[in-house]
């Protein structure tokens, strides 16, 4: 009968990050080994803790599936002699297939005929091959970083202390690390160290939690936020909302127990990014804000241990939040003796990137990038004022006491210290946007400076690593120069704004010619490696990639307006006309020659298809050409469709290829004509087509 497999590796405290994604190749990568074994099961789930990883897997079959295999060995006229009577080779073959030679047979393929062993695999029982499956799948579990303990040759994320192993209610035997496997499982290492026997995932959980152990990340998250917003809610306050914190802290717990502490109101003085860095980032705290967002004097710990006298706890953790708060009102008070615009001269004696220069040269070329002609078109002069002299602050903050303790302030407290030094807060909220976004599915910038800045400072990235030389390599990207590509590109679809990219790209390289020994190369590859980002982004969002690729390689210069043009195919392409439409325009490229120049004569045109065709492209380009310039791509594309009925008219009644070749030229330079009205809008050639086009 079918029976559930637990299977639980006990470590030292594996890092908060490791476990998430741990967890979830684990049941996934369980499943499919389990699948390429034959053996059925009903569900495979996965849970873990620091201190432990779970994998279970509910009804699991008692045997491998049976399977026929059949092998192919050497050909007949080998494996027998002129008398038919097996040779060494056939004798070897069916050795080596586990079957008796008698049973070999003959197989009759193109090449000839050949012998072939017909065998039955699996049918092995499910107890005895997971003694063998569960430590090989135990050690490909991958973890961004592994160790190696106790002089073992055996890598893992933490060194592993215990393993538990069932099928059914009968444990697995196997070892891993001088480790053997039981059916013993362990509770909490303070509160419950001792170790308790496993007999299903029902009694297995109740003794967990009986044990301090609360195993199911999902109801450790869900306690962790009952607790904490309990807390706040008797301090009059409500949890200032961290998503981030609150799945780091359901890692780095067994069993969560939230406490309220309490700090001198003075830090509250502090500006309040200040206080949120030092409990986030250092104590994985969380701030308590009142009813019109300001801080409280409190915060929330979460504990993993349920101690007899909490208090204790409590002091000790502000105790060392006391601590982290007077370096950081110590840092705050010597910054504000210098005004952040005081500090860019200083940004000399910094290295941005050997080739490339010091910081203030990087800031100098921002602040030129921002007030360049080709951003100029798209925003106000104003905003790039305030563009301009953010990019002069932008980096000063990196040389502030509060930066160098608490790193994840770069910009925030550019922006901070911006404002206190009286700067204009557009110019000091640029500051802090400029490096918007920093991850996916992060904020982008709001104010016009801010993303002036943010698309200067990116692709001056991108333009002096091209220049260079610096250019990402598989899954090298040392100056992580792909996530600033995809964020110019999420910056200029999200805020629909159409900017010239070759402008942007040549600006950027003529502030570094004495840097890069190629520009025009330079200039390829940093448009090549944006226009990529954008072929992976808007593929992954779902985007046909034939019309993706259809747009941005006939034209890519103006990101949003690619953008349009691909939205307006991906909504036509379910339309009953697309099809037909797409397959009218292929006859018509298909038989132009590529390099064929000529100009339409109209007088010359003598059939009346011919003529009604001519007739039809001048008044749907007048209709067009308006069209296109206001972006309205969707409509273009429903008059073009309009074209279909001349153009199908024209090659059903008139040869093109007419002897005559002046008669040959002027209908090959209608049809070019034509085919350059649909390219306005894209390489209808790149899209594919369910028929075949003859």
């Amino acid at each position: 009968m079918p029976a559930d497999i637990i299977f639980e590796i006990g470590t030292e405290e594996i890092p908060a990050r490791f476990i998430p994604n741990a967890l979830e190749r684990m049941k996934e990568d369980f499943s499919v080994l389990l699948n390429e074994q034959g053996i059925s099961f009903k569900t495979a789930e996965s849970f873990g803790t620091p201190r432990r990883l779970l994998l279970y897997v509910k009804d699991a079959a008692e045997k491998q599936a049976e399977k026929s295999v059949e092998v192919t060995g050497p050909a007949k006229a080998v494996a027998y002699d002129k008398d038919g009577a097996p040779t060494k080779a056939a004798i070897g073959f069916a050795k080596g297939q586990g079957i008796d030679v008698k049973e070999l047979q003959i197989k009759k393929t193109d090449k000839g005929e050949y012998i072939c062993a017909l065998k039955k695999e699996g049918g092995k029982d499910t107890e005895g091959l997971l003694s063998e499956l569960l430590p090989r799948f135990l050690l490909k579990i991958d973890f961004p970083k592994s160790m190696y303990w106790d002089d073992k040759k055996i890598r893992f994320a933490r060194p592993i202390r215990w393993l538990t192993a069932l099928y059914g209610n009968k444990p697995v035997r196997f070892e891993v690390a001088n480790v053997k496997s039981s059916n013993m499982s362990r509770g909490h290492r303070f509160m419950s160290p001792g170790a308790f026997v496993v007999e299903d995932k029902e009694s297995y959980l109740h003794q967990l939690e009986a044990n301090y152990v609360i195993v199911d990340p999902a109801k450790r998250r869900k306690m962790i936020i009952e607790q904490i917003e309990q807390i706040a809610k008797e301090k009059d306050g409500s949890v200032l909302k961290d998503e981030e914190l609150i799945d780091t802290v359901t890692f780095l717990v067994e069993y969560p127990t939230a406490i309220c502490g309490d700090f001198d109101k003075k830090y509250l003085e502090l500006p309040k990014d200040i206080l949120i860095n030092a409990m986030k980032e250092h104590q994985k705290y969380f701030s308590i804000i009142d009813k019109n967002g300001s801080l409280m004097p409190h915060f929330i710990c979460i504990a993993n241990t349920k101690a007899k006298d909490m208090d204790i706890v409590k002091k000790g953790n502000e105790r060392v939040l006391r601590a982290r708060l007077d370096d950081a009102s110590f840092y705050f008070k010597e910054d504000r003796k210098k005004k952040l615009s005081d500090r860019t001269n200083d940004l000399k004696g910094v290295v941005f990137q050997e080739q490339l220069g010091t910081l203030y040269n990087k800031v100098q070329r921002d602040a030129t990038l921002s007030a360049s002609y080709t951003l100029s078109l798209s925003f106000d002069t104003e905003s790039l004022e305030h563009a301009k002299r953010a990019a002069y602050l932008c980096k000063s903050d990196l040389l502030t006491g509060v930066v160098g303790e608490f790193p994840k302030l770069q910009g925030i407290i550019g922006r901070e210290y911006a404002l206190l030094d009286g700067e204009k807060k557009e110019a000091a909220d640029a500051i802090y946007e400029h490096y918007l976004p920093r991850f996916a599915g992060d904020e982008l910038p709001k104010t016009n400076a801010g993303i002036i800045l943010s698309i200067a400072d990116k692709i001056d990235n991108i333009c002096g690593c091209f220049a260079i030389g610096l250019t990402p390599t598989g899954s090298q990207d040392p100056y992580a120069l792909r996530r600033q590509g995809l964020g110019i590109l999420q910056i200029l679809l999200s805020k629909k704004i159409h900017i010239s990219l070759i402008g942007l790209v040549e600006n950027a390289l003529s502030l570094l010619k004495d840097k890069a020994k190629k520009i025009e190369d330079a200039k390829k590859d940093a448009l090549d490696f944006v226009r990529q980002r954008m072929d992976n982004l808007l593929t992954s969002e779902g985007y046909r990639y034939d019309i993706v690729d259809a747009v941005l390689t006939e034209k890519f210069d103006d990101p949003y307006d690619c953008f349009l043009r691909i939205q307006a195919l991906n909504k036509l392409k379910d339309e009953p006309y697309f099809e037909p439409l797409m397959i009218s325009f292929k006859r018509v490229i298909n038989i132009v020659p590529k390099d064929f120049k000529g100009a339409v004569d109209e007088k010359a045109l003598k059939e009346p298809a011919e003529k009604e065709l001519f007739k039809a492209y001048k008044a749907l380009k007048d209709d067009v050409s308006p069209l296109i310039k206001a972006y309205k791509y969707e409509d273009a594309l429903k008059k073009i469709s309009g074209l279909k009925k001349e153009v199908d008219a024209f090659f059903d009644k008139v040869l093109v290829m007419d002897k005559d070749e002046g008669v040959k030229g002027n209908r090959l330079s209608l049809l070019k004509e034509i085919g350059l009205l649909f390219n306005i809008i894209a390489d209808f050639s790149k899209i594919v087509t369910e028929k075949k086009i003859i």
